[in-house]
């Protein structure tokens, strides 16, 4: 990436399907006419009130697998990390694209795709601890 991008905002109930498929997320809305980048997938930094950073699986975009049109998310996965999030305010920094957003033909394929991104999130963030990328290699 480029450009770094960053999303604030107070974490929201969604459908519950991430925590069904075990991968809870904290979700936010994109505020319209934000810029944004490309749709997709990537490894992203979040920043809790407590200014604890986690490493983080996240999807921007519309959820094309879950909902035919709908608002613009923000999903994190955050990685090694158990607790309620609803309510709080996050920080969500992009890091490194993983791949672009897409229609799964199941919810277990789209399990299965979450799972391998978040494995590769996990590598890719090891060592960043301190501060996120702003461009990549």
């Amino acid at each position: 990436m480029k450009e770094q991008f960053s999303f604030t905002g107070r974490v929201i109930e969604g459908h519950h399907l991430g925590h069904t498929l075990g991968f809870p997320t904290a979700n936010i809305v994109v505020t319209p006419g934000e810029r944004v980048p490309s749709f997709g997938v990537y490894a992203a930094w979040v920043t809790l009130p407590d200014g604890s950073r986690h490493a983080a699986v996240t999807n921007l975009g519309v959820r094309p697998t879950v909902e035919e049109a709908g608002a613009l998310w923000v999903e994190s996965y955050l990685l090694d990390f158990s607790g309620d999030l609803y309510g709080q305010e996050l920080t969500v920094t992009l890091c490194h694209f993983l791949r672009p957003e897409q229609r799964f033909p199941s919810v277990e394929a789209l399990r299965q795709a979450i799972a391998k991104n978040a494995d590769e999130a996990r590598a890719l963030l090891l060592g960043e601890k301190e501060t996120p990328a702003s461009e990549d290699p």
